[in-house]
């Protein structure tokens, strides 16, 4: 092997591992699975103001929905890695500012609105959709920070 079939088989090998990360970004943030789980999690949290059993059940769907849309995702993807503590870190700081969103939209509500605590169309009901527009908005950040996890080689496999 000469110089040149050595630096073109290094190039093709750039070539394709940046096609590796675009398609990994492309299939973790697709549209239709980032509107699936924020309905997920608008359901489970927009749930806590109904009575009883439905409670239950409504919160056990909306976490179901968003667990499901990630495993679904993960299925069907070309492109696997493996999770690093890198993602494990983050996605446990999303998980808390998304609680910390609904916690103070959920106050927001009550003072601005007067809602009820309790019904369909609650304190909680209405920071749930805060919290989920908030999920939706916040995916450009978490392309972002997975993209440089990605970048760094983070979750070769």
């Amino acid at each position: 092997m000469n110089f040149q079939n050595a630096q073109s088989a290094l190039d093709d090998i750039h070539r394709l591992q940046d096609r590796t990360r675009e398609e990994i970004l492309r299939q973790s943030f697709a549209l239709p699975y980032v509107l699936i789980a924020a309905l997920g999690l608008f359901v489970s949290f927009g749930s806590g103001g109904f009575d009883g059993l439905w409670s239950s059940v409504a919160q056990g769907l909306g976490l179901l929905l968003y667990a499901g849309v990630g495993i679904v995702r993960e299925h069907r993807a070309s492109v696997r890695r493996k999770v690093t503590v890198q993602d494990v870190v983050f996605h446990i700081g999303l998980i808390a500012v998304l609680v910390m969103i609904y916690g103070i939209a959920r106050v927001a509500v009550w003072a601005l609105f007067g809602l009820p605590s309790e019904g369909l169309l609650s304190q909680g009901t209405a920071a749930a959709a805060v919290m989920a527009v908030a999920y939706v908005a916040l995916t450009p950040i978490n392309r972002r920070v997975t993209r440089a996890t990605v970048a760094l080689g983070g979750g070769r496999g």
